[in-house]
């Protein structure tokens, strides 16, 4: 692939900041005209070296202080590395804080005006540019409004309508899903994944592991400023998720109702025994069982969705999961029951909180994300180890399998 293919090539990126213990620790090593150093250094990033194909996506996951945010940074040109070098192709818009660089007393026109022009527009194309930014964001009403008066959600709308207004070629984002209520983010999924399809390349940083898994081709795991691990956004994604003990409770009340009463919900959920159809709380390894999802959809015209289960450990690892959208299958109408069957039961003994979830029809926004309102206790008779029971057979070359004179036989009735 030649040079011009690329739309960002980044080699050995690095970043140290310079961090003081307070003003006088400053001003003593100016006067000293560096002869008494009063600050210590910050490696925020060390030899980040990548290369992201025109068109693709790459994803960026760590955890908080991993310096995420200081190589968007880099990128975007908001500050300049102290070692390596990076090129980005073509015009670039980033977000990485919504809102950022606004003029709190200048109107959300004159904002976005501005905006668009330091970006390269000329100002009659950026005038037209910015009223479809506010038709997007919502904001035609309050568009010569002080941006300062401006709720938050209305500041992160505007920033993200501006930034995409102009069009860029390659879009460098932060935590985008977290912009204004759920409505709005819809919106911005479907602009996003219309940029993807214009040939647009993008650049996502998300704590939201599945956004990176389904919007992005590779991602890059950041751990301590350094580069843990680089490749296909599933891999990456797996292997950090695997390296991570949440800290937070993943559970959510059962029957939890998106905010929008026309969207679609989950209105009930249970596991039943597949030979027998009664609910169950507790179920053997190798059982055939089956999770019936009762939903409703008010308008299935425009809000084609797909269904989502994953078996959750106490632990927050995600041991299994299936969906719709993954297996070809759609719900379609304005209602009904969904039930994914699981014959033989491949998961181990353990408590397992199972989760749900509505998403739209491309399997990226999520409508409404619950669970059941009890753990899944799953019991096993077997000495078997590990989350899950894999479907195997043992085969030997050159010898006959002799049967283990340690394994255990059926229990037999004692007498004491």
């Amino acid at each position: 692939m030649s040079a011009h293919q690329f739309a960002i090539e980044a080699e050995d990126l690095g970043k140290i900041y310079k961090r003081w213990d307070g003003p006088w620790s400053r001003a003593l090593e100016v006067m000293s005209r560096g002869r008494r150093q009063g600050h210590r250094e910050v490696r925020a990033l060390e030899g980040v070296s990548f290369k992201l194909p025109a068109g693709g996506a790459l994803g960026i996951v760590g955890a908080n202080g991993a310096g995420k945010s200081t190589l968007l940074k880099l990128l975007s040109g908001t500050t300049a590395p102290t070692s390596g070098r990076f090129r980005v192709s073509g015009r670039s818009a980033s977000l990485l804080e919504l809102g950022a660089g606004f003029h709190p007393g200048f109107s959300a026109r004159d904002n976005a005006f501005q905006n668009a022009v330091l970006l390269g527009l000329r100002a009659r194309e950026a005038r037209r540019r910015v009223e479809e930014a506010l038709e997007f964001a919502e904001l035609m009403d309050v568009a010569d409004e002080p941006v300062g008066t401006f709720s938050t959600g209305m500041g992160m709308r505007l920033g993200f309508a501006a930034a995409m207004s102009v069009e860029p070629e390659v879009l460098i984002l932060d935590e985008v899903f977290a912009v204004g209520d759920q409505a709005f983010q819809k919106k911005c999924v479907d602009r996003l994944a219309a940029f993807r399809a214009g040939g647009g390349s993008l650049v996502l940083c998300s704590h939201a592991l599945y956004d990176i898994r389904q919007m992005c081709d590779e991602a890059l795991w950041l751990d301590n400023g350094q580069l843990a691990k680089a490749g296909d956004a599933c891999e990456v994604t797996h292997a950090y998720a695997a390296s991570q003990i949440a800290e937070d409770d993943v559970r959510r009340v059962a029957g939890a109702l998106p905010q929008r009463a026309d969207w679609p919900r989950i209105t009930g959920a249970e596991v039943v025994l597949s030979h027998s159809g009664l609910p169950a709380r507790s179920v053997q390894t190798g059982e055939d069982i089956e999770l019936r999802v009762t939903w409703e959809n008010p308008n299935p015209v425009d809000h084609p969705i797909q269904l989502g289960v994953g078996f959750v450990r106490g632990d927050q690892t995600l041991c299994a999961a299936a969906a719709t959208h993954h297996d070809g299958v759609k719900l379609s109408g304005a209602g009904g029951v969904c039930s994914l069957r699981l014959p033989r039961l491949s998961l181990l003994a353990g408590t397992f909180l199972v989760k749900l979830w509505l998403f739209d029809d491309a399997g990226v926004f999520r409508y409404q994300e619950t669970a059941l309102d009890h753990d899944l206790l799953v019991r096993g008779a077997e000495r078997e180890v590990g989350l899950v029971r894999l479907d195997h057979s043992w085969h030997l070359e050159g010898t006959a399998l002799q049967p283990n004179p340690w394994a255990f036989s059926q229990p037999k009735e004692l007498t004491l």
